[in-house]
């Protein structure tokens, strides 16, 4: 691996978490109400569309490949493009919005862990170090460095979609690099997109949920910057880099989206900047220096 493809890796998982912030305040608008599974498949239908078309006109190279691997892209597309987002919808839906944060907050963890286990990644001193500080900088973010509410903190009955999505997520990333060498970065993720989508329609059919459609201009728009950013640009972002450092080097990345949501919350929502913002941004960039010299 070279240096620039190193640094390139970094630049575009720094981007794929400013794309997932940017949805904390974009989602204010909009997608937090009606069917999870709804929501989750407006989120990729368009993007399913083109790269439907995508992959019919490329299929003499990609389909020899989707055959002989179906199960494993299956598999990946299952965690990421539908289990993720749809238990995220519902955990939002049924439990507060710091409890998920604070299971998603622990996913860099359980990602070095899964890494170690499927795929022998020493968890070096070093990089064990950067994931602890910036799991400190998250929860300090979370929780908006308010004491008290970390000591009362509660499980709940309603927090187990929020740990199902932070385990799917974490699955997802440590199962990327099952992904056949020979399909490349733009077919893979149509692959897991059409894939992903497919099933998405059949269980929203399933559900006898009705079908939500935009109330407002503001949804509309949240609805599009959805299917986007933290939908294609940001999962592919996200899937080239940490194919070329590996899952657990990757992890501690996903600490920056607490902290892009609050920043994007202070410019587009006009929300104060406060000391815990500082703080726990503080350490979340501490953690990733770290992680750079492991």
């Amino acid at each position: 691996m070279t240096q620039n493809t190193n640094l390139t890796a970094h630049l575009f998982l720094l981007l794929a978490c400013l794309a997932w912030g940017g949805s904390y305040a974009v989602g204010r608008f909009g997608l937090n109400e009606g069917s999870a599974l709804w929501l989750t498949l407006w989120r990729w239908g368009p993007g399913a569309i083109v790269f439907a078309a995508y992959l019919a006109v490329c299929r003499a190279q990609v389909f020899s490949d989707l055959r002989q691997h179906f199960v494993g892209l299956a598999f990946i597309s299952l965690l990421g493009v539908v289990i993720y987002p749809a238990s995220l919808f519902l955990a939002v839906a049924h439990t507060t919005a710091l409890n998920a944060s604070l299971y998603l907050a622990v996913t860099p963890v359980l990602i070095m862990l899964l890494a170690r286990v499927f795929w022998g990644e020493r968890l070096s001193p070093l990089g064990t170090c950067a994931v602890l500080i910036g799991l400190s900088g998250a929860v300090v973010i979370v929780f908006r460095g308010d004491l008290d509410a970390l000591t009362t903190f509660r499980m709940a009955q309603s927090d187990l979609w929020a740990i199902v999505s932070a385990a799917s997520w974490a699955g997802y990333c440590v199962a990327l690099p099952v992904k056949p060498k020979a399909l490349g970065e733009l077919p893979f993720l149509a692959t897991i997109i059409v894939l992903g989508s497919a099933i998405l329609i059949a269980l929203a059919l399933l559900s006898g949920d009705p079908m939500p459609l935009p109330q407002s201009r503001s949804m509309a728009w949240s609805m599009v910057y959805f299917a986007i950013f933290p939908s294609i640009l940001a999962f592919f972002l996200w899937n080239w880099g940490t194919l070329r450092i590996g899952p657990s080097t990757a992890a501690p990345y996903n600490n920056l989206v607490p902290l892009f949501g609050g920043i994007l919350g202070i410019g587009m929502l006009g929300e104060t900047i406060e000391t815990y913002h500082l703080v726990g941004g503080g350490l979340i960039i501490c953690s990733l220096v770290l992680n750079t010299r492991r």
